[in-house]
């Protein structure tokens, strides 16, 4: 008999849950995947307060999520949660308020975790030797080193798509200036030099469908590989395309238009100082890591 159980990622840009099947044996299937953009770092550039409404979107997508979860009766769900709320002040009353709506108790991951996620996502998924994984998400930016398969650095910066959207408002000529200055500063950075790069997460994702033009679903964008020469074009394109005329470019997520500036220029910064010839999209993310570490504790616990 399967063990059926979902994971719920709460990122600053969007809530996403997959529900599996698990197997004794250790196979699984996918049941269900949902996304919703909620937004949930949308304001607290000045104050680090989660705002009303926000909060509001990000509870209603959650109960919705839970019925879906409880319709494929899910022994568990587990829920994490980044950027936002590491950096929420008012957290704990968001926290109270999904527990009484959705009976659900959150846990916030350290921006370790979440680069350790990313790796066990690249690695369980489209593999990895020797790179450097990369994770822009809305709140923070995430960079792994890896070498001969194993974690040796990670990093988390507050590089998000959303909150740099906020800071350089009116100010895109400067963003590229102010994500150099925390990724040069990276103390071993010179270690990841020439090594390849492989993107996770909702930007890189976004960047692969600008590549080939089109939307692509999950599966066909994992494995893409984009030339360096590509992911410049890009973002030169978009720096030069005024936002209401983002959504006309071949490819947009017109669901982050207003952020894939922001969202793209990590990756270019980390391409121009590290030399990697190209980035490979992976289309899982966190919530395909945290996956990956619960069903052999599922398995031996459980089943």
């Amino acid at each position: 008999m399967s063990y059926n159980f979902a994971v719920i990622d709460l990122g600053s840009n969007s809530v996403r849950m997959s529900v599996n099947a698990l197997e004794k044996d250790g196979s699984y299937r996918l049941l269900e995947k949902l996304r919703a953009t909620v937004r949930l770092s949308e304001g607290m550039t000045n104050d680090n307060f989660l705002k009303e409404e926000a909060m509001s979107r990000v509870i209603d997508a959650i109960v919705e999520f839970v019925k879906v979860a409880k319709d494929y009766k899910c022994a568990s769900i587990a829920a994490i949660a980044t950027a936002a709320l590491r950096n929420a002040a008012n957290k704990d009353l968001f926290l109270a308020r999904v527990k009484e709506k959705a009976q659900l108790q959150f846990e916030i991951i350290s921006g370790e975790q979440e680069a350790y996620y990313s790796y066990l996502a690249v690695k369980e998924t489209v593999g990895i030797k020797d790179g450097v994984i990369y994770d822009t998400g809305g709140g923070s930016t995430e960079i792994t080193l890896v070498r001969s398969g194993e974690v040796k650095r990670a990093i988390s910066l507050p590089l998000g798509a959303v909150i740099m959207t906020e800071q350089m408002k009116n100010r895109s000529q400067m963003l590229y200036k102010y994500v150099s200055s925390y990724i040069g500063g990276i103390d071993w950075l010179d270690e990841c030099e020439g090594l390849p790069l492989y993107g996770i997460g909702g930007s890189a994702r976004a960047m692969a469908m600008l590549y080939k033009k089109q939307y692509l679903s999950p599966d066909l964008v994992d494995g893409i590989k984009i030339p360096y020469h590509a992911v410049a074009k890009i973002y030169q394109d978009i720096f030069a395309t005024p936002l209401e005329k983002r959504k006309d470019i071949k490819g947009m997520d017109i669901s982050r238009a207003d952020i894939i500036l922001a969202g793209l220029t990590p990756v270019k910064v980390l391409m121009d100082m590290i030399g990697s010839p190209h980035v490979s999209v992976c289309a899982a993310g966190v919530k395909e890591g945290v996956f990956f570490r619960l069903k052999d504790e599922i398995i031996r616990s459980k089943m």
